[in-house]
C-alpha cells in the first residue's frame, strides 16, 4: 500500500485493494497541499494500492498450483480407469486411487465405451401376513423419480452385482442383501421376502437389425439371492 500524509484541509486518499487507482478530489486543499495538488492536472490525487498478504509469497502460490494441477489430474483419471483402460489409466489409477476414494470423487461418469457391460436390477417378492404378494424391483423408473433418485436405487443394484462371489466379498455382499431385505419388509409390513439379481444382457447389433427390442425377456438372466423372514433379520 502506498502511504500518504494527511495535513490540514487536505482529504485523505481512499485506497482501493487489488491495484486499482482510485481518484479523491484535493481541490479544497490550501497552502502546500494546494501547490501538491497543482501539479496534478486535474487537481486529483491517485493512490494506487498493491494487493498484499499471504498471496505474495511466491512459493505459497506455486504450491497450491502444483496441488490443483494434480486434483485435476485425479479428477481426469477416475472415468479413464474404468475397464477397458490403457497401461497409463492404471498406473494414474494406482497413484491416485486413495485421494480419488477418501474424496470420494471416484465417479462413475464413463462413457461405457467401447464395450458397455449389462445393468442389474433387484427384483423381489415381499409377502405380507394376509398372504398377500407384492412384487416389484428396483431401480424402477416409474417410482424412483425425480431421475437422481433413480440412480441412488441404480447404485444399490450395481454394487451388489460389482461385489461379486468370492470369500473376499460374499460376507459384505451377504449384510447388504439382508440390509435391502429388512427394507423391504419395513416398507411393506412384510413377513418374508425372496430377492433375485436380475443381469440385463445387451443385445448384439444384428440382432437390434432384425428387430429384438432392448427389453426382450431373452436378454435377461436372473440369480436368487435368498429367502428372508421377519424373525431372522
Amino acid at each position: 500500500m502506498a502511504h500518504h500524509k494527511t495535513k490540514s484541509g487536505s482529504q485523505l486518499p481512499r485506497p482501493i485493494r487489488g491495484g486499482v487507482a482510485e481518484r479523491v478530489d484535493t481541490s479544497a486543499a490550501t497552502g502546500s497541499d494546494a501547490a501538491q495538488s497543482a501539479d496534478t492536472a486535474d487537481g486529483t490525487e491517485i493512490v494506487v494500492v498493491a494487493p498484499g498478504g499471504a498471496w505474495q509469497n511466491v512459493w505459497l502460490r506455486r504450491g497450491v498450483t502444483v496441488l490443483l494441477l494434480l486434483h485435476l489430474t485425479a479428477v481426469v483419471i477416475a472415468p479413464l480407469a474404468v475397464a477397458p483402460r490403457s497401461y497409463l489409466a492404471e498406473a494414474g489409477w494406482t497413484v491416485f486411487r486413495p485421494y480419488l476414494e477418501g474424496a470420494f470423487l471416484n465417479h462413475g461418469y464413463h462413457f461405457f465405451a467401447p464395450e458397455p457391460g449389462p445393468s442389474h436390477l433387484i427384483r423381489y417378492e415381499a409377502r405380507l401376513a394376509d398372504g398377500t404378494t407384492i412384487t416389484g424391483e428396483f431401480p424402477n423408473k416409474e417410482e424412483n423419480w425425480p431421475r437422481l433418485f433413480y440412480h441412488r436405487h441404480f447404485m444399490l443394484s450395481e454394487h451388489l452385482n460389482a461385489l461379486g462371489s468370492n470369500e473376499e466379498t460374499d460376507d459384505v455382499a451377504q449384510r447388504f442383501i439382508r440390509s435391502y431385505a429388512h427394507h423391504l419388509m419395513t416398507k411393506y409390513d412384510a413377513d418374508e421376502v425372496d430377492l433375485y439379481l436380475r443381469r440385463h444382457l445387451i443385445p448384439l447389433p444384428l440382432r437390434v437389425a432384425e428387430g429384438m427390442k432392448l427389453d426382450d425377456p431373452s436378454l435377461y438372466e436372473e440369480q436368487a439371492l435368498g429367502t428372508f423372514k421377519r424373525d431372522e433379520l
